[in-house]
């Protein structure tokens, strides 16, 4: 005749079935270590992003300020072209700045999210024919100056 509980005939047969499985403290305490790991992780996610912004605004503005260094040093004579300045800048003149706008692509123009670029020249090197041509990039140019995130640039020109 067949039994019908088999575990009254095997006492031990629930035991070992129950063994292998994970108790519900455990299950809870697994949980509960995944839940402190996620809301760790998203708790960095405002660093990373804000990080990765500077990063890309740090970039930009070294790409503007090599662009404005190669137009300068490509010309010939005191007066050089400079993308987006009327005249070009003066490396004769000590204090003469031109403030060039810059989109958020790194292209001369108008953009509420771009650049301005601050071009400043310093003729008193003390060496005839050589100036200190200063670049500084600012973002966002709709914030008050000092609000901006400034980057600046240095380097001498002969003329």
């Amino acid at each position: 005749m067949r039994a019908l509980c088999p575990e009254i005939q095997h006492p031990g047969h629930l035991a070992e079935a129950s063994g292998r499985g994970f108790s519900l403290i455990e299950v809870v305490l697994a949980l509960g270590i995944i839940s402190f790991a996620i809301v760790g992780i998203i708790g960095l996610m405002p660093v990373a992003m804000k990080s990765a912004g500077d990063s890309m605004r740090e970039t930009d503005a070294t790409l503007i300020a090599r662009g404005i260094f190669a137009a300068i040093q490509s010309g010939d004579g005191a007066v050089r072209w400079v993308p987006g300045v009327a005249g070009g800048v003066n490396l004769a003149a000590s204090g003469a700045t031109a403030e060039i706008p810059y989109r958020s692509d790194g292209v001369p123009g108008d953009d509420v999210e771009g650049y301005i670029a601050r071009v400043v020249v310093d003729a008193n090197t003390g060496q005839s024919g050589l100036s200190r041509v200063q670049v500084d990039v600012s973002s966002p140019p709709a914030a008050p100056a000092e609000r901006r995130t400034t980057n600046s640039f240095v380097t001498l020109v002969g003329f």
